[in-house]
């Protein structure tokens, strides 16, 4: 059974799972708020969340082995994200990952995943749209819910219950694949491929002077990102954020 520690306001879920891990507090598995006030995405970018209608989580991988790379551990958890929310909604259309860990409906953001490790522990934050109807102006033409693409009803409050079960089958879907990750890392790869939305879209390669944007050729076996630089060469990497 996940163990949640609910709030119906907090600041973010990550931080209070980070504070739990650096205190030795085993009490909880799982952080979960109808609405944060500072939730953020990866790169410092801001998320935006209508209260009561996504799902706002921060699992905390207590006892999980750290996989080499670490950063598998976010592309197994926006995998786990796809898996747990088709199961859940079988009128979902098929979830698409963007690299690293963005998780996509026809070409709009539905959630996305920020993964960090803290004092050995993998702390795995999660945002998806579940009911929205409407998004701000801003948002409208790059985000979509679960409700909006017909998977369940849009509009309303998503109970606990609903919530604890996405919790519980995306936990159970992560911790299967890292193990999967250690006995055979080709499955996890070709799970993604079957995803994959990245190829062909422009990156900012964030280990290289004066950080050139590339376009993506393929997600590797490694998970590291094939790029096309500007002068033609072809450059794989960790470290990459989409333009």
């Amino acid at each position: 059974m996940t163990r949640i520690e609910w709030h119906a306001t907090i600041d973010t879920t990550q931080r209070r799972a980070r504070e739990l891990v650096e205190g030795g507090d085993r009490r909880y598995d799982a952080v979960c708020a109808d609405h944060q006030t500072a939730g953020r995405g990866r790169q410092g970018a801001q998320w935006l969340d209508a209260p009561g209608q996504s799902l706002l989580v921060s699992l905390i991988l207590w006892d999980a082995p750290l996989p080499e790379p670490v950063g598998v551990v976010g592309v197994c958890a926006a995998l786990a994200t796809a898996d747990a929310l088709e199961a859940h909604y079988p009128d979902l259309p098929p979830v698409r990952l963007k690299y690293p860990n963005d998780l996509l409906l026809h070409g709009r953001k539905l959630g996305g995943v920020l993964a960090e490790v803290v004092e050995g522990v993998a702390v795995v934050g999660i945002g998806v749209n579940l009911a929205q109807g409407v998004f701000p102006p801003e948002l409208a033409a790059t985000a979509i819910s679960v409700g909006q693409a017909g998977g369940r009803g849009a509009g309303e409050r998503v109970s606990e219950s609903e919530r604890a079960a996405l919790i519980a089958a995306i936990s159970d879907h992560l911790r299967g694949l890292l193990t999967l990750w250690y006995d055979a890392p080709a499955q996890v790869h070709a799970r993604w491929q079957a995803r994959d939305d990245t190829v062909g879209r422009a990156y900012r390669v964030q280990d290289l002077p004066d950080q050139p944007i590339g376009v993506a050729l393929q997600v590797r076996p490694d998970f590291q990102l094939a790029l096309r630089l500007p002068s033609g060469e072809t450059y794989n990497t960790y470290y990459a954020s989409a333009v």
